[in-house]
């Protein structure tokens, strides 16, 4: 187990490996939020820390004394704590769209991360079916990548954030969009360019593309 953590810092425990912990560590970097990262196993945390995450899953943020457990609610909680630049609009109708979008890829029943794990972890006949799928998923939004810089946005947002995770272990996770999806390719080819990106790698991602 770990020390108790830093009071006065914003601690982020995180996977080196799992797609949850690399798109918030994307967030911070794009943040320039000053932090520290500890990449460990959720049993290597502070016992402090688990007792106050009924979960115990990563990647856990602590932050003023909070320990905070769930993807959608770090997320939020660190664009609203740390504002600039915004990851998700003022205007509440689009901010519900970027919320459902975030839900929908990251969270919900069949989602995108769920089948990446899927393949990683599942049998080979359910990691077949979870590639296709998810195969099929993106190619179906192509057009929504090639319509502006960004997901449905000319700024970057925290659903970019999650994509950027995702499309880097595509290579891992055995799947080849194949030239028609120019689109999806260049998108995250801006994204992967980017300082804050690169920032967020650990050692063991960086050997993923």
């Amino acid at each position: 187990m770990l020390t108790k953590p830093n009071p006065a810092s914003t601690t982020l425990y995180s996977s080196p490996q799992e797609l949850e912990s690399h798109a918030v560590r994307f967030i911070m970097a794009e943040k320039n939020i000053e932090r520290d990262v500890v990449n460990l196993k959720i049993d290597e945390m502070p016992e402090e820390i688990l007792e106050l995450n009924p979960t115990q899953t990563l990647p856990t943020l602590f932050d003023r004394g909070m320990v905070l457990y769930d993807l959608s609610v770090i997320m939020e909680y660190l664009d609203e704590r740390f504002p600039f630049p915004p990851l998700l609009p003022v205007d509440p109708i689009e901010k519900a769209e970027k919320r459902l979008l975030i839900y929908r890829f990251t969270r919900s029943s069949g989602c995108w991360f769920e089948l990446a794990k899927t393949i990683e972890n599942g049998s080979k006949a359910e990691a077949d079916n979870a590639r296709k799928t998810l195969k099929n998923n993106l190619i179906e939004l192509i057009p929504l990548f090639a319509y502006q810089t960004y997901f449905k946005s000319e700024e970057m947002g925290i659903v970019d954030a999650c994509l950027a995770a995702l499309l880097w272990r595509l290579k891992k996770l055995d799947i080849d969009l194949g030239p028609k999806a120019k689109a999806i390719n260049d998108y995250g080819k801006r994204l992967f360019a980017k300082d804050s990106f690169k920032n967020s790698l650990t050692d063991c991602e960086k050997e993923y593309n």
